[in-house]
């Protein structure tokens, strides 16, 4: 290992290398041109004030180390592209450049050759380790562009007016332990100039089919959304992110959506903290998806709300003091073009979930638009409605079955039947309800 090296900038690096401790301002940045090299800069600053070149970088490499470098300014930190087996440790990647800020919303899709600028950018990386790195105090931490079997684990991307780890096309990733928090935006919308915190920022973005990745005890807390999942562009492209996992992640705290995840299939969602936001959870048009375990709290609308969704399982979650614990609704007006199928949800399973202190524990109604068919099937088993204002209201809703559920002390009635759907009730228990069943005329 050549040691003790004072980075030149525009340095081609075709050995081993450790730097010389130092800041050195540079606007080419160094590049790698060789594979199984490894670089060690701890105490080593790099600088480019204009915010327009690229720190490190490499192209079609395998078996690169870099470790300790730090970086500031530039478009980017790190890039590299075409790589195999990559190991970004101890690296400390901040101010890199911005987009203007309050009147531009984040856009999600844009392709690699507009990418937005961020600390680290890994595009068509296979395999490989980021870990223990300080990505703070820019707009994107990690972005992450056609990866697979990466594993990201404790780092920091806290603080960025983008996104902590964004994923476009990544496949069977390991996205664990980091903390990503305060990922958020404020946006001034153009029709009304009223201003929010929102513009899609987010801790974890996943777009463009990034399917099987395991997204394991993160922390979301306070971002745009915790974690925002898309699975279809602007456009109406069905690209949906199937079979992932994400548990244990603390999302709480979102101006919006804790966790929102739309248009995707096989995904499962256990022991997250979907709490203390707009929306717990948002999963419009997805499908086949298990919501388990999870913690949610205190949410100003809704606990979980889907919309045009089908073949849900809800189970074993703490659903409580939400403004609606769950709604599963189609609010009218036309289905997207390409989903047709989806103009109603239907096909679900909500059992041993306990569903207490919400203004209404489950909404289930179609909007009075959708003509000629209504939600259906909903198999709701095993649950505690207890100390809601209504425990469960139904509004043309067909096919649908109420089984062994506990309705104890709703504070106005257990059940509210609005415009004769068609709901079964089957061994529910009632007990201190001032109304245990209630047939209310069309709302």
């Amino acid at each position: 290992m050549l040691e003790n090296v004072i980075p030149v900038d525009g340095m081609v690096i075709t050995e081993d290398t450790r730097f010389a401790p130092g800041v050195y301002p540079m606007s080419k940045g160094l590049i790698i041109n060789v594979d199984n090299v490894t670089i060690e800069a701890e105490g080593v600053l790099l600088v480019d004030m204009s915010h327009k070149g690229i720190a490190l970088q490499a192209e079609s490499r395998k078996g690169i180390t870099v470790k300790g470098l730090s970086t500031s300014g530039f478009n980017h930190g790190l890039r590299f592209d075409h790589c195999e087996n990559i190991t970004i440790e101890d690296v400390r990647a901040r101010d890199t450049d911005e987009i203007e800020g309050i009147d531009e919303f984040l856009y999600l899709w844009r392709p690699i050759d507009e990418v937005y600028s961020g600390a680290i950018l890994l595009n068509d990386v296979m395999g490989g380790v980021v870990k223990n790195c300080d990505l703070q105090h820019q707009m994107n931490g990690l972005l992450l562009y056609a990866c697979s079997n990466l594993t990201v684990e404790n780092n920091n991307a806290s603080f960025n007016s983008g996104w902590g780890i964004y994923m476009s096309a990544c496949n069977d990733n390991v996205i664990q332990d980091n903390r990503l928090d305060f990922c958020n935006r404020v946006y001034r919308r153009p029709e009304n100039g009223s201003i929010r915190v929102e513009a899609d920022a987010a801790g974890i973005v996943m777009v463009m089919s990034s399917c099987r990745n395991k997204i394991l005890r993160n922390s979301c807390l306070c971002g745009g959304d915790g974690i925002f999942v898309a699975g279809c562009t602007p456009q109406g492209d069905r690209t949906s992110c199937d079979d992932n996992l994400f548990e244990d992640n603390d999302c709480r705290l979102s101006p919006n959506n804790a966790i929102e995840s739309t248009f995707s299939r096989g995904n499962i969602f256990r022991r997250n903290d979907c709490s203390r936001s707009n929306y717990g959870f948002w999963m419009g048009y997805s499908w086949d998806n298990v919501v388990e375990d999870n913690h949610i709290e205190f949410n100003r609308w809704v606990g979980i709300a889907i919309e045009h969704g089908h073949g849900f399982t809800i189970r074993n979650n703490r659903i409580l003091s939400n403004g609606e614990g769950i709604r599963l609704f189609t609010r009218g007006g036309l289905t997207l073009e390409s989903w047709k199928g989806w103009e109603v949800s239907f096909d679900f399973g909500i059992e041993n979930n306990r569903i207490e202190k919400n203004n209404i524990g489950f909404n289930g109604y179609t909007g009075a638009e959708i003509v000629g068919q209504n939600g259906r099937d909903y198999r709701i088993n095993q649950n505690t409605f207890q100390d809601n204002r209504v425990g469960a209201k139904f509004f043309r809703i067909d096919d649908s079955r109420l089984t062994e559920n506990r309705f104890v002390g709703n504070v106005e009635k257990a059940i509210a039947l609005v415009d004769n759907p068609l709901v079964e009730l089957v061994n529910n228990h009632f007990e201190a309800n001032p109304i245990d069943v209630e047939n209310e005329g069309r709302s």
